[in-house]
């Protein structure tokens, strides 16, 4: 009797063992994950959906493992539970090797954002996406996010699709010294989708480039706490339509800048160099003589580009568009941010680095949020 009865609570236990929240419940046979609890959580290591109709929640680190892909359906919200311990922020990261399609629509975006009752920003961490492009930090280099490896010689790679995505109150800590942006590519290859992401309130900055050739349009970023955009290790992708109004966070670093553009600190020359091309752009600052290391644009530590059509406004306290360094300097001079309007910018940047245009349009309506980027305005939280 008494083996039949340790016997049965061994099984027992392996049937409890098997239901763990690590599972994420897969389907029939261990087929597609299917988060019928409502949690997402742990490892990702095989094919998951994550069906419209309700809400989710985000439980601590949450990892697309090589081999799968995580299917968003269009109108999902996934709500992040915020914690204070680095260890259990909670974000997504797709690893190298994995892939993420996340389609939603205008009229039912999916929705990232925070659990609180009273949210705000830095609340979880964000989306991480790593890939197998390019970056000058050679291949497999090691990411700040809990040592995620990206980087390959496939400026290509697909890692999926992001369309009508909303990114609300990111930004928690890394670990004690850095922090989550909203959205941050990691050598994300030219065959993945990225069109129209809104990131609303984020403590850290809204979209950043490492290396890669990811392509993106429409992009927009309203109250960053740091910059709005930024770039570094060679990244040479194409952005159509960027918008960014800093003025609307709720607090700021000394340092923001509308774009923080490098290539490479250590080495300037170092191939890849980055070198993207934007064309668009509306960039607003915060209108404070207390960002004392502001710019609309810093473009540094050798990174090249082309920029078309900038509306740049509020910049008070520092330059419009600043050009540093030999190698970026050089190129600025020589391949100047074309069309470019400001408005209330005193100090409008290093000279011979950019062309003026009186009538430039910016994102599409000079300061005024353009038809492009309304969409997600209903669908933020408290909207």
């Amino acid at each position: 009797m008494k083996n039949l009865f340790l016997s049965m609570m061994i099984i027992a236990t392996m049937f409890a063992s098997c239901s763990s929240d690590d599972d994420n419940n897969p389907g029939p046979d261990g087929g597609e994950i299917t988060f019928e609890d409502g949690i997402i959580s742990g490892n990702i290591d095989r094919n998951a959906r994550v069906t419209a109709g309700r809400t989710y929640t985000l439980r601590g680190p949450v990892y697309v493992k090589s081999g799968a892909t995580l299917t968003i359906e269009p109108g999902v919200r996934i709500e992040a539970e915020y914690s204070e311990n680095v260890t259990n922020v909670a974000f997504l990261a797709v690893e190298r090797g994995a892939m993420i399609n996340a389609t939603g629509t205008a009229e039912n975006p999916i929705v990232f954002t925070s659990s609180a009752a009273t949210p705000a920003a830095g609340q979880w961490g964000g989306i991480v996406i790593c890939g197998n492009a390019g970056t000058n930090k050679g291949a497999n280099a090691q990411a700040e996010v809990a040592g995620l490896i990206y980087g390959g010689d496939n400026n290509a790679d697909n890692s999926g699709v992001l369309s009508h995505i909303i990114i609300e109150y990111s930004g928690n800590k890394i670990n004690d010294e850095s922090e989550f942006n909203g959205l941050t590519f990691y050598a994300v290859g030219s065959g993945t989708t990225v069109n129209n992401i809104f990131i609303n309130q984020v403590s850290d900055d809204g979209v950043e480039w490492f290396g890669g050739s990811v392509n993106a349009e429409n992009l927009t970023v309203i109250g960053s706490q740091d910059d709005s955009f930024d770039w570094a290790e060679g990244w040479n992708g194409t952005v159509t339509n960027l918008y960014a109004d800093q003025s609307a966070a709720t607090t700021y670093s000394s340092d923001s800048r509308g774009i923080e553009a490098d290539s490479n600190q250590d080495n300037p020359t170092l191939a890849p160099v980055s070198s993207p091309t934007l064309t668009n752009l509306t960039l607003i600052g915060r209108n404070s003589a207390s960002v004392t290391s502001e710019a609309g644009m810093m473009l540094r530590r050798g990174t090249l580009g082309s920029i078309t059509n900038v509306y740049l406004k509020d910049f008070i306290a520092g330059e419009g568009i600043t050009a540093s360094g030999a190698e970026s300097l050089a190129h600025f001079q020589a391949n100047k941010v074309k069309q470019v309007r400001f408005d209330n910018v005193p100090n409008k940047g290093t000279a011979g680095t950019f062309e003026e245009d009186p009538n430039a349009t910016g994102a599409g309506n000079g300061a005024a949020r353009p038809d492009w980027s309304t969409w997600a305005e209903s669908h933020l939280t408290g909207n």
